[in-house]
């Protein structure tokens, strides 16, 4: 059971949640996921992992890598109660945001969005861990 923690006397408007309450499930933890294919070489061979330039396309495409392994677990993206996301172009949040929201369509996992210098791969852009709960 999941719940969703909303503070006395506010609005529950955020783009997230403030956090989540669980009890029982499984705890699924997933990898932070990049716009990389899920199962790809080691060491990594840039040249076969050719992203898109786009912030809005490697966020979709992050997003649906980690859709697939909830649903592989036997969840859906309504389990997920955490994410983290690291991003090397804070500039472009907003772009993030819009993207992320679409994919989640209502639902807000509790969030944390980092800015950083540099991900694994020269043109990544993103990556988000994931934390989901599943019913047991």
């Amino acid at each position: 059971m999941k719940e969703a923690i909303i503070l006395p006397g506010y609005v529950d408007d955020m783009p997230f949640s403030l956090g989540y309450k669980v009890k029982g499930g499984t705890t699924l933890h997933i990898s932070g996921a990049t716009a990389y294919p899920l199962y790809h070489s080691h060491p990594h061979i840039e040249e076969e992992l050719q992203v898109s330039d786009s912030i809005k396309d490697q966020t979709q495409k992050v997003l649906d890598n980690i859709k697939l392994v909830v649903e592989a677990a036997g969840g859906t993206i309504n389990d997920i109660v955490k994410t983290t996301i690291f991003n090397t172009r804070m500039d472009l949040q907003d772009e993030v945001n819009e993207v992320y929201n679409a994919f989640f369509a209502g639902h807000r996992p509790a969030r944390s969005h980092i800015g950083v210098s540099e991900l694994v791969g020269s043109k990544l852009m993103i990556e988000i861990e994931v934390i989901a709960v599943l019913n047991n």
